[in-house]
């Protein structure tokens, strides 16, 4: 498949200049759209019944910011960054919840995701993609930090299945999505498993979301496309992008029928910009199904 081929395909929606845009989040509580745009530090907001940009927001902090969720508390969101795990709102950095990386330039946060009951997950990897640099790490409403997965190189896509008791876990390079049997008492993983082989598929495995379904949907760098895995780990339907570095998604708005994608610029070269215009740009697409509502971290 190349350029827009595929079962589906995304229309361009917001132009935001994006270097590398990521973690698309619906924040159901403020109505909006959440996404960050890691080399700048930038976490954006926008409403989804508008086009073209009319009603995005933003604010700066300090970069790298690579994941952004809603919480419990108005108006405070969750970051992961270049330390950690922070609070944040419009006016910047609140509190530092958890700083594992302090003092290590060499690595940072990446994709994170909220589980069922409120904790926070959060994958971490090595600039240089160091095989195993990386973790994933847990941290529990008590503001405790847990060490849940070590030899990580890329941690990327992390969700649940509606029932809580399956976790969908992304280490790009390994060219698969893993699958844990989830405690959601406790939050233990256990029994990691290979759900989806996607090594026949262009690109590797980034962001992923989890529809009412219980399917998988996942975004693939270098793939231009977006696609949904089954109870079975097979490729149900194929969304796809004029542009290749592909990565996140998620569904949004009221009814949470709207699919939206993250992209980006990077490792692209002038003449692939100039191939792909839209590169860096949030899509959209209607997939005909729902996704499910996004839980807040719990402070």
């Amino acid at each position: 498949m190349t350029g827009t081929e595929g079962d589906l395909a995304a229309e361009p929606w917001l132009d935001v200049s994006g270097v590398h845009c990521e973690g698309v989040v619906w924040d159901d509580a403020a109505g909006r759209l959440r996404f960050v745009d890691i080399p700048r530090g930038r976490v954006f907001d926008a409403g989804v019944d508008t086009a073209g940009g009319a009603d995005v927001g933003w604010f700066d902090l300090p970069a790298p910011v690579t994941a952004v969720h809603p919480t419990t508390r108005p108006g405070t969101l969750v970051v992961a960054d270049g330390d950690g795990v922070a609070l944040a709102t419009r006016d910047g950095l609140t509190e530092r919840l958890a700083a594992p990386l302090a003092g290590r330039p060499e690595i940072r946060m990446n994709d994170a995701g909220v589980d069922p009951a409120g904790r926070y997950f959060a994958g971490s990897m090595a600039y240089d993609l160091e095989p195993g640099a990386g973790r994933l790490y847990r941290l529990d409403a008590d503001r405790s930090l847990h060490t849940v997965l070590t030899g990580v190189t890329i941690g990327n896509g992390v969700d649940w299945s509606p029932d809580a008791t399956l976790c969908y876990f992304v280490d790009s390079p390994l060219h698969r999505v893993d699958v844990f049997d989830y405690d959601v008492t406790t939050g233990a993983l256990s029994d990691r498993r290979v759900f989806a082989d996607t090594s026949a598929i262009p690109g590797m495995p980034d962001g992923l979301t989890v529809d009412s379904e219980g399917a998988v949907w996942v975004a693939f760098w270098g793939g231009s496309r977006v696609c949904r895995f089954g109870p079975d780990g097979l490729v149900e339907r194929t969304v796809g992008l004029p542009v290749s570095q592909v990565t996140s998604c998620c569904f949004a708005g009221p009814d949470l029928d709207r699919l939206i994608i993250s992209t980006s610029t990077e490792e692209l070269s002038p003449d692939d910009l100039r191939r792909q215009p839209t590169a860096g740009m949030i899509f959209r697409a209607e997939p005909g199904c729902r996704g499910r509502r996004t839980t807040e971290f719990v402070i």
